[in-house]
């Protein structure tokens, strides 16, 4: 008997422990979320990684456009939360139902009815919210407007007059880079916010958001087109503008040359001001109480309508969501640094050259741009033509923006096929097959020895079928390309390189979690956890290992040289770590990240097999 129970009383302990063994090893539910930067990864990786520690998040940088998001959804591969800086309802109107409704969440009711008006369809349906936004207006130089016996302009009859005085006087009044897209398109909407922002220009803007109107309405937009003429003409406005950097219009703004541009809160030239001898005036109206800023929030997010498959995924994708937007998860944004929340209930600093924005943020008098892809690009078109004098008045221009806003779509036909499908997915015992397949192949397109790269610049899955030029360029991240630099070194460099990139953490290319891991091409890596971090074990180069002494062609010499090519930015990330390796010298190379790729795929070559880089313990 006594052996009988102590049998059973070892059976049961043995069921115990290993229930618990269970319990413990139980998977962490995953959600995937894309950032538009890799700012973000830096700055909301580690915040969303400490706030759900029960969760396993997968990071990658996406394009910043919502038709990248519309490729992902026709491929099965949308993210559970998507963010994007470009943004309008009415780019993503056609598949919206593959989103989470978010109207009557505690998390769309903190955000002030004036700017959830702009996120909800004419049904009620709220899918994307706003976080944090950034200010764009009208940046003043006030010691150079007394300097003239001039007074900061408090509304447009006033600005006109400043503008007339300072070219009287040889002071170009208002200088901008009337070259990028986004800079014609925010001066056209924020010198006419008070139009935009009436009843017509409301109702107006919600028929296109929601896909009824390809059009302008004359009504609201012909007085757009005049304002902006006579805004050209009294700035001074010429042709050569059209070719603009901001770094020459902010070099102009700080020599004297010109006294007011367009810019934003975190413009250099606010940050460093002093005293308050730099302002961010708004776009002026007629009277003080028709001024507004433009604001264009730092990004946009929602969540993939495959959360509502159960109560508690929805539950637990709502409350990242709600962390994302809450007053700590909003400081995470570039620093939360001159920002202004569309939240009701945050609160975020701003310096003393945004002193005069407090007032119109508490009244809401702050108009979110509509920004749409059509906005950007004929915005663009349609201003510098302007400038140019292409168009003899406001109506020519007008009609010109419409012709444009109506034109068929032309569609892009295929540049390539891939064959095989890969999914991007972190596994212990090997990597990602997505990133690993493209980093091999631009490892074969450069001819290169060993190569590496960071996972999360793999944007997300590789599915198997067409690509237009445009959709090749969805492979990898952003809106840029990432550069790709070379340098000789030992396997001793190379390990203590590798190491600082797995090791240091707080800056842009850190590793904040198993997504956002290194990829190896050429070379192996073994890496242990420790802690919150990652430690490196071991490099292998075809299975040996690098050591520090040659044992009869069994190990690599640590001291022998390698060419290492390194995709990523020149950033301070990249240049510690090679400095910590004691590499002194590196040239980039011509192509980028997402041209190789595309070209090499574009030419019907197919993507190189991916390999067991990564061995994590």
């Amino acid at each position: 008997m006594c052996g009988k129970r102590w049998l059973s009383f070892m059976l049961a302990a043995c069921l115990l422990l290993a229930a618990l063994a269970g319990c413990g090893s139980r998977e962490k539910e995953k959600v995937t979320v894309a950032f538009w930067s890799d700012q973000l990864t830096e700055r909301y990786g580690p915040y969303l990684q400490e706030s759900f520690p029960e969760v396993d998040f997968e990071f990658y940088v996406a394009t910043n456009s919502t038709d990248f998001y519309r490729f992902k959804e026709e491929n099965g591969s949308l993210p559970d939360i998507l963010t994007v800086r470009r943004f309008s309802l009415s780019d993503v109107e056609g598949w919206r139902d593959s989103l989470m409704d978010l109207s009557g969440t505690e998390i769309a009711a903190s955000i002030h009815q004036s700017y959830l008006r702009s996120y909800t369809y004419s049904d009620g349906a709220v899918n994307w919210l706003p976080t944090c936004a950034e200010v764009d207006s009208i940046v003043i130089n006030r010691p150079l407007l007394e300097k003239h016996g001039l007074s900061v302009p408090e509304n447009y009859e006033e600005f006109v007059a400043v503008c007339r005085a300072l070219g009287k006087k040889g002071v170009r009044p208002f200088l901008s880079n009337y070259s990028a897209d986004f800079t014609c398109m925010e001066l056209l909407q924020g010198l006419s916010a008070s139009q935009l922002t009436s009843q017509e220009g409301r109702e107006w803007r919600q028929l296109y958001e929601s896909g009824q109107t390809s059009r302008l309405s004359e009504e609201v937009w012909l007085p757009v087109f005049q304002r902006m003429e006579e805004f050209l003409d009294y700035t001074g406005a010429v042709p050569s503008d059209v070719g603009l950097e901001h770094q020459q219009v902010l070099e102009a703004f700080r020599n004297g040359e010109a006294a007011m541009i367009r810019g934003t809160g975190n413009e250099e030239a606010i940050r460093d001001s002093q005293a308050g001898d730099v302002l961010l005036m708004p776009y002026f109206g007629d009277t003080q109480e028709d001024n507004w800023y433009l604001t264009y929030p730092a990004f946009q997010v929602a969540a993939s309508a495959r959360a509502e498959e159960s109560p508690e995924r929805r539950a637990l994708i709502l409350e990242i969501l709600e962390t994302m937007l809450n007053g700590e998860g909003q400081k995470h944004i570039a620093g939360g640094h001159n920002m202004i929340p569309y939240s009701k209930s945050v609160e975020l600093p701003l310096s003393e050259g945004l002193s005069h924005l407090q007032p119109y943020a508490d009244k809401n008098r702050l108009y979110i741009r509509l920004a749409s892809s059509d906005m950007f690009s004929i915005s663009q078109q349609v201003v510098q033509g302007m400038i140019k004098g292409d168009y003899p008045d406001a109506r020519s221009a007008f009609d010109a923006f419409n012709q444009a806003m109506s034109a068929p779509k032309e569609e892009e036909p295929p540049a390539a096929r891939i064959e095989t499908a890969y999914p991007y997915a972190f596994n212990p015992q090997g990597g990602s097959p997505a990133a690993s397949a493209l980093f091999n192949s631009l490892r074969e397109i450069l001819g290169a020895d060993l190569l590496i790269g960071q996972a999360s610049n793999v944007a997300g899955d590789i599915a198997a079928g067409d690509y237009t030029l445009e959709e090749l360029g969805y492979l990898t991240m952003g809106e840029s390309s990432l550069g790709i630099f070379s340098c000789r070194l030992t396997g001793e460099q190379l390990y203590r390189y590798v190491e600082y990139l797995l090791t240091t953490p707080g800056k842009r290319g850190s590793v904040c979690n198993d997504s956002t891991l290194y990829v190896s091409s050429g070379f192996e890596m073994e890496v242990k956890r420790e802690g919150k971090g990652y430690a490196l074990r071991k490099l292998t180069i075809q299975g040996r290992e690098l050591e520090g002494h040659y044992d009869e062609g069994q190990a690599f010499d640590k001291g022998r040289l390698y060419e290492l090519f390194l995709v990523g930015d020149e950033n301070e990330m990249q240049r510690e770590a090679l400095a910590a390796a004691g590499v002194e010298e590196y040239l980039q190379v011509e192509t980028t990240f997402k041209l190789a790729i595309a070209g090499f795929l574009a030419e019907g070559r197919q993507l190189c097999a991916p390999t067991d880089y990564i061995t994590l313990e």
